[in-house]
Parts: structure tokens; C-alpha cells; sequence
């Protein structure tokens, strides 16, 4: 018996060993111990300018795409109040990733119709902040607006072109 205790105490001893180890390494691959820190960091990507630029993230570079996956294009929509502005005045047919910034003093939304009919909406946001839905469009006119309140009939419309 005391073999089979031993072994016992030396399989809770690894676990334990283990655990912890498992502990320590997903807390060094965390960028912050602050709650909600990597919240939405996914939804949209920002740099500030003092921050280090990656690849990704300098101005009129490209990261290659995975064989098989098709890269998006990034269209950027300001609203005002109450207007919207197209970053692209022509979209290429495919995989567009529309990024709504907020620069009015009301809370806006992005809708993406074609033909009468929603195609895409970007989440409501707050003045200052952004919102992002990524959308795979065809050849055709497509209407971009707000659909909060009233803003669209106050001007929040706008037309592109996907060729």
C-alpha cells in the first residue's frame, strides 16, 4: 500500500504542477489585467499616432491573404449631423468591410440596401466612437444610410456604385 499512496500523491502533486503552469501561460499571452480591455477588439481597429505600426497597420500596405480567402476591401462612412460620407467614391465587387465613424454629436447608424432591401447594418455608435460590419456585395447601386430616428430623411442617404 504505501507504493500505491506514493504514486497516488505523485499524480496530485503533477496536476497541481500543471494547473499552474496552465495558469501562468495564459496569463502572459493576456494584454491586460483591466476588465473588458480586449472587449469589441475585434469590431474595429484603431492606432494611435504614437503608437508602433505593424505591417497590418501602415498607411497603403497590405497583409497577404490566406490561399483560399479573399481580402476585404475597407471602406470608411463618416457621419455628421446629418450627413454621410463615402472614404471610396467606386467599391469592387466583393467583400467589403464598412467602418462607420461617428464624428456628429448623435448617436448613427449604417444600413447597406440594394433594391428597397437591407443587406447589412453596422451596430449603432455614439459620438467618438465606431462601429464595423463586413459584407459581400455584387455588381449594382447600393444606398448607405442611417435609419435612426429620422436622419435619413435629414439627409443621412447616399448612393455608391459596386462594379
Amino acid at each position: 500500500m504505501p507504493h500505491r499512496v506514493r504514486s497516488t500523491h505523485a499524480r496530485r502533486t503533477a496536476a497541481r504542477v500543471a494547473a499552474v503552469l496552465l495558469i501562468l501561460g495564459v496569463s502572459a499571452c493576456g494584454g491586460s489585467d483591466e476588465p473588458g480591455a480586449d472587449a469589441g477588439a475585434s469590431s474595429a481597429a484603431t492606432t494611435a499616432p504614437d503608437e508602433p505600426q505593424t505591417p497590418a497597420t501602415q498607411p497603403g500596405s497590405t497583409v497577404a491573404t490566406p490561399p483560399g480567402e479573399q481580402e476585404s476591401e475597407a471602406v470608411t462612412v463618416t457621419a455628421t449631423d446629418f450627413e454621410l460620407q463615402v472614404g471610396e467614391d467606386g467599391l469592387s465587387a466583393g467583400e467589403v468591410e464598412f467602418t462607420l465613424v461617428n464624428d456628429g454629436g448623435a448617436t448613427h447608424d449604417l444600413v447597406v440596401e440594394r433594391d428597397g432591401e437591407e443587406i447589412a447594418a453596422v451596430g449603432a455608435a455614439d459620438p467618438g466612437e465606431t462601429s464595423t460590419v463586413t459584407v459581400t456585395l455584387e455588381p449594382g447601386t447600393y444606398v448607405l444610410s442611417c435609419s435612426i430616428a429620422d436622419h435619413r430623411a435629414m439627409g443621412m442617404e447616399t448612393t455608391v456604385e459596386v462594379t
